[in-house]
């Protein structure tokens, strides 16, 4: 265990290889907590790319005597950040690994980089890097048009949970640098019970991210630590403050990494969808009330964008994308009690193969509600709640929650 001296010692901003991506940049990680704006100069790609290259040809180090090795998922934001900084305090040896996702043109994933690289430099860590971009583009990206242009609303980061982190840097972080267990900055909690280890909400509500976690089988769950869990985003902040890390003021990231900055993502999904136009109906009536150019620019919910005078709000409540139909009618026309979802995974020792109550969620800000579950054959499963949901949305997740709320189940993708 570091003794504050040492502490001080590791936290002074000399920043090495990572220097080169922040020029003229004030490394002292001082900001505005209450109002928290990044206003650094993006890092060129070329930048990114040194960084990238001499943290993905570094030679992991022998595993000291009587440790036991982490690897901590870095993307260069406070959490991840902190979580590296809170296993050392609990005497892991930490390894910060990152996946290089995409060339440039996105403050998340460039700036990403570089402070993943100075967090390790600051915390004495070794950092290492990963070429994933073409697993990223063609499970993440590639997906997300596939998906839009199917009349799907896509939930991207949840995939990329899958794929890269418990996927690639998982597989990594075991094979090539000797660790027992990755980590990451995800709000939740890995349980142990009588029944084996569980995934559990967050201790702070507001902030719970079990729900993009719900493709973890219980293998990865094992070799998962989860340490901010115990912890609320206030709590996370002061910390990062306290020991000057240099992402501790750095702006949660609100935006999909692979967007570029200043684009939406109906001007991104523009260049490679093409636009195929047709008629907007009113899902009671059946009247033409307008018309559109693209069923990717929609999805179920939605209220702005439309374009149509109406006498009332009007949503988007279905999608038919072999017609070019986008449907639309009043809030109360938006409300199911039943959907079906694919591709499920349990987060259980045993799967379960008979009707059970339990809890679900539709979307990550909306609350679980009572349900009934209906396992299917083929990795399906039907969900009849017992109150009905607004906007039920193909392509989003289902997440099932045990009767008392306090752990994921599984889930899966809406039909």
């Amino acid at each position: 265990m570091m003794t504050d001296k040492d502490k001080t010692q590791l936290l002074e901003p000399g920043v090495k290889d990572a220097d080169v991506a922040l020029r003229g940049d004030d490394s002292s990680g001082a900001g505005e907590a209450c109002a928290i704006v990044d206003v650094r100069p993006m890092p060129t790609p070329e930048d990114v790319e040194a960084i990238a290259k001499t943290a993905g040809k570094r030679k992991a180090s022998p595993v000291p005597a009587n440790k036991t090795r982490v690897a901590v998922c870095m993307s260069g934001g406070v959490d991840s950040s902190v979580t590296a900084y809170l296993l050392m305090e609990q005497g892991y040896d930490v390894i910060g690994v990152t996946g290089w996702l995409i060339k440039s043109g996105s403050r998340c994933c460039d700036t990403g980089m570089v402070d993943a690289a100075r967090v390790c430099e600051q915390l004495g860590v070794e950092h290492h890097a990963v070429d994933l971009r073409e697993l990223f583009k063609s499970q993440v990206i590639d997906q997300f048009h596939q998906s839009y242009s199917k009349g799907r609303t896509p939930l991207p980061c949840s995939v990329c949970n899958t794929a890269i982190k418990w996927g690639a840097l998982m597989n990594y972080g075991h094979k090539h640098l000797d660790a027992k267990f990755v980590a990451t900055g995800h709000y939740s909690r890995v349980i142990d019970t009588p029944d084996g280890k569980r995934l559990g909400k967050a201790k702070d509500d507001r902030k719970d991210q079990s729900y993009v976690l719900w493709g973890l089988t219980t293998a990865q769950l094992e070799a998962t630590l989860l340490p901010l869990g115990d912890y609320t985003k206030d709590e996370i902040r002061e910390i990062a403050n306290a020991q000057k890390l240099v992402s501790a003021n750095r702006p949660d990231s609100q935006d999909l990494c692979f967007i570029p900055i200043g684009t939406t993502a109906q001007q991104y999904l523009a260049n490679f969808i093409e636009e195929k136009p047709g008629p907007i109906i009113h899902c009671e009536t059946l009247d033409t009330l307008g018309y559109h150019t693209g069923t990717h620019n929609f999805t179920i919910g939605q209220r702005k964008g439309l374009k149509i005078a109406h006498s009332e709000p009007l949503y988007v409540t279905s999608i038919d994308v072999e017609t070019r139909t986008v449907y639309a009618g009043s809030k109360e026309a938006l409300l199911r009690k039943d959907l079906t979802a694919s591709e499920v995974n349990w987060i259980m020792q045993t799967p379960p193969t008979e009707p059970f109550r339990a809890r679900a969620k539709i979307r990550y800000n909306s609350p679980s509600d009572e349900a009934s579950i209906y396992p299917m054959p083929d990795g399906r499963v039907r969900v009849e709640f017992d109150n009905p949901q607004p906007a039920i949305t193909p392509g989003q997740v289902l997440g099932v929650y045990d009767a008392t709320d306090t752990y994921i189940l599984g889930g899966g993708w809406i039909d």
